[in-house]
């Protein structure tokens, strides 16, 4: 059985999988992360891997908790046929470059790969396999917390999304959702426009997925825990 870790901002995410099965998953906090050893302790593990973007002190709690040594999976500059034109991988998110491996998996055409957690995260994936980079850009969440810290008069919950907002919650709520999904239908316009092909599908993932999804322009489809697919296709390479 092999152990996949997925270290965000937030939160932590792993599985266990047999082969091609998943067996286990869940999910803690970073203040829970001492809880997991007893989960893991049973399991008759051959390896562990993790994708890390979090503070130190969750790396060493995860280091502590696990069972088995972790590989630690970093950005590469080739994957199989992905080839990362990132012009330094040692600075990039191992979570970025492990869901566009996934995402290659998922769909062999063009294909703009948004993860939408604590932060919002837009990859641009051709069909010839180049993954030509991407945004980063604050989250849902950040972003609104973002304008309550700093402005003098924005501290409020956000309201309903409209074209042509007329109260200020909806201002918040709509001026957030144009940033997300503006970025991500931004990438599938450029990317069409190198190309000169058909519209790139989106594959989105993470927490605030279900939240923007309605919001963004077909083809799209929604694919849960894609950085710990990517994980998986790793440990099997």
């Amino acid at each position: 059985m092999k152990l996949l870790i997925d270290a965000g901002n937030s939160r932590v995410k792993w599985a266990v999988y047999q082969g091609a099965d998943c067996v286990s998953r869940g999910a803690a906090e970073h203040h829970e992360l001492a809880g997991l050893a007893e989960v893991w302790r049973e399991l008759p593990l051959e390896g562990a891997w993790l994708s890390s973007v979090a503070r130190r002190e969750v790396v060493d709690a995860l280091t502590a908790a696990a069972p088995c040594p972790l590989h630690r999976v970093y950005a590469e500059s080739r994957f199989g046929d992905v080839c990362n034109h990132y012009r330094n991988t040692a600075e990039q998110g191992a979570d970025r470059w492990l869901a566009v491996l996934a995402a290659r998996e998922i769909c062999r055409d063009d294909v703009i790969v948004a993860c939408a957690g604590t932060a919002l995260t837009v990859e641009t994936l051709t069909a010839e396999g180049d993954y030509l980079g991407g945004l980063i850009l604050p989250g849902h969440g950040l972003m609104l917390q973002s304008l309550a810290q700093g402005t003098a008069n924005l501290d409020r919950q956000a309201g309903a999304i409209a074209d042509f907002p007329q109260g200020t919650q909806d201002a918040l709520a709509s001026g957030a959702m144009a940033a997300l999904t503006g970025a991500i239908e931004g990438q599938r316009r450029r990317l069409a426009d190198r190309t000169g092909r058909a519209p790139a599908t989106v594959i989105l993932t993470g927490g605030d997925a279900a939240r923007i999804a309605p919001w963004l322009a077909a083809p799209l489809q929604i694919v849960d825990n894609l950085v710990l697919m990517g994980l998986l296709k790793v440990a099997n390479a």
